[in-house]
Order: structure tokens, then C-alpha cells, then sequence
């Protein structure tokens, strides 16, 4: 939210425009960065929930044998 903020009044601070280039390099990988770390942050709980579901079974099935 906050790189939104900054892309929207980076223009109207009055930098030279190769500071306002760098400023939005710098923010879109940023907010690529982020996206990837959230995308790659809600696989491992999916994944471990799977896990549990499957160890839970065959807990399970072991226990009424």
C-alpha cells in the first residue's frame, strides 16, 4: 500500500526525472519482491495441512489395528 502512495506522489515532489526513474525501479521490484514472498508464504501451510490430514489417517488406521 505504501509503494502505491509513493508511485502516486513521486511525480509531484519535484525530483529530476532520472531520481523519479530510480525511485520506480526501486518501488516495482519491491512490490514484485513482496508479491513473491506472500505467493511463496501461503504454500508451506497448505502443503503442511495436507501433510496433517494424511499423517492423521494413517494414525488412524494404525490405532484400530
Amino acid at each position: 500500500m505504501l509503494a502505491g502512495i509513493a508511485v502516486a506522489l513521486i511525480p509531484f515532489l519535484g525530483f529530476p526525472n532520472t531520481w523519479d526513474t530510480v525511485f520506480f525501479v526501486v518501488l516495482g521490484v519491491l512490490t514484485i519482491s513482496l508479491g513473491i514472498a506472500v505467493r511463496r508464504g501461503n504454500r508451506p501451510r497448505f502443503q503442511t495441512s495436507l501433510f496433517d490430514l494424511r499423517k492423521q489417517e494413517s494414525l488412524a488406521e494404525h490405532h484400530e489395528v
